[in-house]
C-alpha cells in the first residue's frame, strides 16, 4: 500500500504541517509508506492549460499525476483559509484528471488556527473527492493549536489520525480485494 499526501501548506512551521505529521507517524509505524507532496516547495504556479490533456513529458504536472496514478490511498491536509481549503491545493487538484482518485480512499484533514473548526473545509473537499471519483473515508482530522501542545500533537489528535489511517487501509484493502475477484 502507498499514501500520497498533499501538504497545502505554504507555511514551514504551519499547524497543517504538524497535523499531518501525526497522520505520516501512525501510517509509518503500520509500515504504509507515504509520498507527502509539499505544495509549499512544489505546485505553486498554474500550469500551461493549454497542454492539460496531455502535459509534456517530465514536467510538473506529469510528474503530479504520476505520483498520484501510484497511489493506494490520498490524504489532502489543508489550512483554512476564509472558511475554505487553500489556493495551493486546489492549485494542485487542478492539475489533475477528474478521474484522478477513482475509487481511491482519500482521507481529509484541516486546521484551523483560531476559533473556527475546519468541518467546512473538510466538506468541501469531499465534494472535490466525489468530483475525482474518490472515496471520502468518514474520519476526518479537525484540529486547532489546541491538538498539538509543547509541538507535541495530544492524544485525541494521534487517536482521530490513527482511525484514519485505520480507514484508507482498510479502504484500500477491500478496493484490492474487488480488484482481484474482477
Amino acid at each position: 500500500m502507498n499514501i500520497v499526501a498533499f501538504l497545502g501548506s505554504g507555511s514551514a512551521e504551519s499547524l497543517t504541517r504538524q497535523g499531518l505529521q501525526a497522520v505520516l507517524d501512525h501510517a509509518r509505524a503500520q509500515a504504509i509508506p507515504v509520498d507527502v507532496i509539499d505544495l509549499r516547495d512544489q505546485h505553486r504556479a498554474l500550469q500551461d492549460m493549454e497542454h492539460w490533456e496531455q502535459p509534456p513529458v517530465g514536467s510538473q504536472t506529469a510528474r503530479l499525476r504520476a505520483r498520484v496514478a501510484r497511489a493506494d490511498a490520498i490524504v489532502l491536509a489543508t489550512p483554512v483559509y476564509h472558511g475554505s481549503f487553500s489556493g495551493l491545493l486546489k492549485n494542485a487538484l487542478d492539475q489533475l484528471t477528474g478521474d484522478a482518485f477513482a475509487q481511491l480512499p482519500v482521507g481529509v484533514l484541516a486546521a484551523a488556527g483560531g476559533p473556527r473548526s475546519g468541518s467546512g473545509s473538510c466538506d468541501q473537499l469531499r465534494s472535490v473527492i466525489r468530483a475525482m471519483g474518490g472515496w471520502s473515508t468518514p474520519t476526518q482530522v479537525g484540529l486547532s493549536s489546541a491538538d498539538i501542545v509543547d509541538g507535541r500533537p495530544t492524544d485525541a489528535l494521534r487517536k482521530r489520525a490513527a482511525a484514519m489511517v485505520a480507514e484508507l487501509r482498510d479502504f484500500a484493502m477491500w478496493r484490492s480485494a474487488l480488484d482481484r475477484a474482477a
